[in-house]
């Protein structure tokens, strides 16, 4: 039997009531977070997984934590790879304050709702979560009309993307999970003068292309030696967007506005730990432990220390 012609559901303005009244109640009982969208700055053509991507925004945007009893997903587990904390958070976020707060203020790409792959940075508890899953018909069709997103997300796991988005508390993820590096600058003749600390140096790696690829860092600190300079800087930007990490033993040209220098790479390390021990800041990882203990039986001056070595003439 056809439905009755009398009624109708989904007017117009039913439908701008209804969407009014939940962005109303969000906005009463909601708490504000910010938006990162995700920028792709080189994708794998075969794998369609981005291999080096950019966060350089953030918009303040109102949502309501659906999770009331907590963080949910797997939690804190112990795994082969140790402890590994995998929460989860549920956000209602209205389409209309998405569009008006985020989409035409240099969203990224063409889509018309959250993506997959951005970021949640949540003041409450200070957490930054990636968008795992967009839900964007629960409740399904409500006054035939589709006024919320459901984001799913789970605790960001960082891998060395840049982040600048002009707010330290988020910024600083990167400094805190970046790795620094070391510089040793052999002295021509005299010593030089050194570069100064809170500088960004520019360095050009070797490569067999041509641009070579430069990246920046800023300098922390150095040491002067009677032979070579030791200069530590912190997380390294690649303009080429072609790398993510530089090996030891890589000779580079550093360079700022005034001077110039031949260094190689001599050590890689993490920002909030000491430069002499990988870790050492972290009482819940045994890598010295294993070390010292593995050295009674294990040779790790060898390339493969679990084989026989490696011969050159017949690999």
């Amino acid at each position: 039997m056809p439905r009755n012609v009398y009624f109708k559901n989904g007017k117009t303005t039913e439908q701008d009531l209804y969407e009014d009244i939940i962005i109303e109640a969000i906005k009463i009982y909601g708490y504000d977070v910010f938006y990162i969208p995700r920028k792709i700055v080189k994708r794998d053509g075969i794998l369609t997984e981005d291999l080096i991507s950019k966060f350089d925004n953030a918009f303040t945007i109102e949502t309501y934590i659906e999770s009331v009893d907590g963080f949910e997903g797997d939690g804190k587990f112990l795994s082969r790879f140790g402890l590994e904390i995998r929460d989860q958070v549920t956000l209602v976020v209205a389409s209309r304050r998405w569009n008006q707060l985020v989409s035409r203020f240099g969203r990224v790409g063409t889509s018309t709702k959250p993506r997959e792959g951005d970021l949640i940075y949540f003041p409450l508890t200070k957490g930054l979560f990636e968008i795992k899953f967009v839900e964007d018909k629960k409740p399904f069709f409500q006054l035939n009309d589709l006024v919320t997103y459901k984001l799913i997300c789970e605790l960001f796991e960082y891998e060395s993307q840049e982040i600048d988005t002009g707010i330290p508390e988020i910024d600083n993820v990167q400094s805190d999970h970046s790795q620094g590096y070391k510089f040793k600058v052999e002295h021509q003749g005299s010593p030089p003068e050194v570069f100064g600390i809170g500088e960004d140096l520019t360095f050009t790696l070797p490569s067999n292309t041509s641009p070579s690829p430069t990246a920046t860092a800023e300098m922390l600190r150095y040491e002067t030696f009677e032979d070579y300079t030791t200069i530590f800087v912190g997380p390294i930007t690649f303009n080429d967007s072609n790398n993510l990490s530089i090996p030891v033993g890589t000779i580079i040209t550093l360079t700022n506005e005034e001077r110039s220098a031949i260094a190689e790479v001599t050590y890689a390390y993490d920002l909030g730990d000491d430069d002499e021990d990988i870790f050492l800041n972290d009482v819940n990882v045994q890598n010295n432990e294993f070390a010292e203990t593995s050295s009674m039986f294990i040779d790790w001056s060898e390339t493969n220390p679990f084989g026989e070595p490696y011969n050159t003439n017949n690999p």
